[in-house]
């Protein structure tokens, strides 16, 4: 509640600091080079905002601040501030499934960029465009811009750039279902990132190469990909691989048949999603959850999880999620003897499928990387010539420079001969200096290399045992958790066999219990029980804590619970004596030496009618 305050109170502040620098445009004609200065530091701080708000993940407070920001700008003449938080508000509109928002953005950037020369930008943009136009399933368009954006980024040598529009070629790939060439390019793309050191981007390489291969039916490839994946998702904070990365296991156990784990997966992904705001993976996860409950015989369940994936796909014309859905729909219909609902959704199911895969698609598809190819090849032969006609140029003025010094290289030949002569044994044995200096320097190189050589050997082993680490890792914390929760039954239990608040009623009229086990379950606990003619209060220590003590304490209850209730012992010093002995006996345990169980009785109270 303090922290939503707090926002709240910077944005009032920053509106009335806009609305009171409006008042004063209005009354000063002139603005001053001080005035400026002010208000382009806060500008400034107002980027640092948006910047806050947006890997805050904080998106609609972000969009707040950047429709207040814009006009703003624009009046300070702020163009590279207006350019930069529009590029921000269209990445929030494509994760918000806004595409025509998005699309509206991208293209007013790409158009600044364009006029100012900035390729680095231009090429970003394009890249942008082409990912939204892969969300609305028009492949042929998404490759079209993916690959211009991939020109630009070789032609300037972004290589993280390069990398980041081959990955998402690779995913336009996939989604056609062209599953060798979709590996080509996330197979250039992850070397790239590996050269870069880029978690992030090793990361979502490895997912990638994942998905690959559980398309394919290569489950087991598959997992070992994600598993890495999730590693360097981790490393990074990438929430979005992280969530996929869950949801990509759970199908994967799903298509297994092992369901146990499933549910608990799906889950953290939809956990994930939901706090991203990601309308696609949404669905996508909609769909394991229908796949899951399909495979557990429950079709109304997997109807309603299909029924969902289709009402997020539908709004931002996900294609392929909303095929899926449709084919789903249609066959459990079928089997449920609904010929109507089965022929809609299957009608609807070829329909999408054809739009996503059909022959003029495909072709376009073809036909951009072609194009993309031509450009390459003109654009090399471009340079060759360039590279050609600039030695043409060189060699030319090479020769006029040699024709106009070959006069005064003959006069000064005369000279210079006097001082070769001179200097010619002196540097004969600078020569000979130097061709021993430069074999020591050979020989201590390949030493040198011979040592990089283990180096690098030595990392390698390194590397690939931290990977094994943290994948064990992984794997303790799951079996932790699941050693917690099992813990956390126990005291259930442990907790029912404790009177209730009802009997302490029925027995006192006025009392109070302080309880605190020091770990979840206890070696401590308390009874009470009572007759016609006493009430019995007990409050019991047991040796040692924890689970073994849970243990010791059941047993204490269980035999206070027989020797008060139903051999009506009533002194506390016979109830002890019979308590050891029984408890003893119970644990086979005879030597005196042995102290299991501390006892102690605190009251023995006459039971009032």
């Amino acid at each position: 509640m303090f922290i939503v305050g707090k926002w709240l109170f910077w944005f009032l502040c920053f509106s009335v600091v806009i609305t009171t620098g409006e008042k004063l445009y209005a009354q000063k004609s002139e603005y001053s080079s001080l005035d400026f200065r002010r208000d382009s530091l806060f500008a400034a701080e107002l980027i640092d905002r948006v910047d806050t708000f947006f890997y805050s993940e904080q998106l609609d407070s972000c969009l707040l601040i950047i429709d207040k920001s814009i006009p703003y700008f624009e009046r300070l003449g702020l163009n590279k501030y207006v350019i930069y938080v529009l590029t921000r508000r269209g990445a929030i509109y494509r994760e918000k499934g806004q595409y025509s928002n998005a699309m509206a953005d991208f293209g007013n950037v790409l158009e600044y960029y364009q006029q100012t020369g900035n390729q680095r930008g231009e090429a970003s943009t394009l890249n942008q465009i082409g990912a939204i136009y892969r969300l609305r399933g028009e492949f042929p368009n998404a490759l079209n811009y993916y690959f211009k954006a991939l020109s630009i980024y070789q032609k300037i040598g972004c290589e993280s750039g390069i990398s980041t529009v081959l990955n998402n070629i690779g995913v336009v790939h996939l989604y056609q279902k062209l599953y060798d060439k979709a590996l080509e390019y996330y197979n250039k793309s992850l070397s790239i990132e590996e050269k870069l050191k880029n978690d992030e981007g090793i990361g979502t390489s490895y997912l990638n190469i994942g998905e690959v291969h559980r398309k394919r039916g290569d489950l087991s490839k598959a997992s070992d990909y994600y598993l890495r994946a999730l590693i360097y998702a981790n490393r990074s904070g990438d929430l979005d691989g992280i969530g996929t990365i869950y949801n990509e296991l759970a199908g994967i156990n799903i298509d297994h048949g092992s369901l146990d784990d499933v549910v608990k997966y799906l889950d953290r992904a939809r956990e994930t999603f939901t706090k991203l705001n990601n309308p696609l993976r949404l669905a996508e996860c909609e769909l394991n959850f229908g796949n899951y409950y399909l495979k557990r015989g429950s079709p109304q369940m997997a109807v309603e999880h299909f029924n969902k994936a289709l009402q997020l796909s539908i709004p931002d014309r996900l294609k392929e999620i909303e095929s899926n859905a449709h084919q789903r729909l249609g066959e459990i219909y079928e089997q449920l003897g609904q010929i109507k609902q089965a022929y809609y959704h299957f009608k609807r199911f070829i329909a999408t499928r054809d739009s996503l895969f059909n022959e003029d698609n495909t072709r376009k598809s073809i036909q951009a990387e072609f194009f993309y190819q031509f450009e390459r090849q003109q654009e090399d032969a471009r340079i060759q010539q360039a590279k050609r006609d600039a030695e043409y140029a060189e060699r030319l003025r090479r020769e006029k420079t040699v024709r106009y010094s070959l006069v005064a290289i003959i006069s000064l030949g005369a000279i210079l001969v006097t001082f070769i002569l001179f200097y010619l044994s002196k540097i004969k044995r600078k020569n000979e200096e130097l061709a021993n200096h430069q074999r020591e320097i050979l020989e201590k190189n390949e030493e040198l290399q011979q040592q990089q050589e283990e180096i690098l050997a030595q990392r390698d082993e390194i590397e690939r045992k931290n990977i094994i680490l943290e994948q064990t890792q992984q794997i303790i914390a799951d079996k932790n958790e699941r050693m917690v929760s099992s813990i956390e039954y126990a005291k259930t239990i442990q907790n029912a066999l404790l009177p209730k608040p009802e009997k302490f009623a029925e027995l006192f009229s006025d009392h109070f219990v302080i309880y605190q086990p020091k770990d979840i379950v206890s070696g401590d606990f308390y009874w009470v029980g009572g007759d016609s003619n006493y009430v019995y209060a007990a409050v019991m220590d047991c040796t040692g804590h924890g689970v073994p003590g849970a243990f010791m304490s059941m047993i204490g209850n269980t035999l206070l619970n027989k020797i008060v209730n139903e051999w009506r012992v009533n002194k506390p010093s016979k109830v002890l004596e019979s308590l050891n002995v029984q408890l003893q006996d119970a644990l086979k345990q005879n030597e005196s030496g042995s102290k299991v169980l501390a006892v102690s009785i605190l009251h023995l109270l006459p039971l009032i009618r």
